[in-house]
């Protein structure tokens, strides 16, 4: 099953933090942080925050990064295969690396099908976060690709108010959903209210 998420830059410390409660209790995730956002600092401080061990917060993370389309392919159809045992699979800012325009459009051709063919081979929970930025239109079909590759999509702005995993129609304990708690593909682009304008939670 994968659940994608749509947001700003901030998307990953975001929900990182988000996590502190799970982790804190024994949860464990694989984290693929391919467009390098991965925030320890913002886990253990909010961990600390809400009156959480950090250390075990931490411990429940299983890191892994990537750092061009051909180590990610690999990560998604080698490497994950041979250690998973369950766990919940976070990819976060997938597309990062083939944005680069040095990558010659035929090695994105190739190799991006590939990573959507190895994460629909291995039947984890994914939760993908998908940073929005400005891209080519060369490339604009990377993303409605993982779009349609995804059995849930949310996307929210970045407005005052409260955010959590549930209001995006994901279990905190990341259980399998319910009918009445996911969300089809393709959604209109309506805001979530996120905690507060711009910024990652304190």
């Amino acid at each position: 099953m994968v659940h994608t998420i749509l947001g700003s830059s901030w998307l990953p410390a975001w929900f990182l933090s988000e996590l502190s409660p799970s982790l804190a209790r024994g949860k464990r995730v694989y984290w693929i942080d391919v467009g390098n956002r991965f925030d320890a600092y913002g886990l253990s401080r909010t961990a600390r925050d809400r009156g959480l061990d950090a250390r075990n917060a931490l411990a429940g993370v299983k890191l892994a990064r990537p750092f061009n389309v051909y180590q990610l392919e690999t990560m998604v159809r080698a490497k994950l295969p041979a250690v998973w045992r369950g766990e919940t699979i976070v990819l976060s800012d997938p597309l990062a690396p083939f944005l680069d325009e040095d990558l010659p459009i035929s090695e994105v051709e190739r190799i991006f099908p590939r990573v959507l063919e190895g994460m629909r081979l291995l039947p984890a929970h994914w939760i993908v976060l998908g940073v929005e930025r400005k891209i080519s239109p060369e490339r604009r079909a990377l993303e409605t690709a993982l779009l349609e590759e995804s059995d849930g999509v949310a996307r929210f702005s970045e407005v005052n108010g409260p955010l959590s995993l549930a209001s995006l129609g994901l279990d905190p304990e990341f259980e399998e959903e319910t009918e009445e708690t996911t969300f089809p593909y393709p959604l209109p682009p309506s805001p979530v209210r996120t905690p507060y304008a711009g910024a990652v939670l304190a």
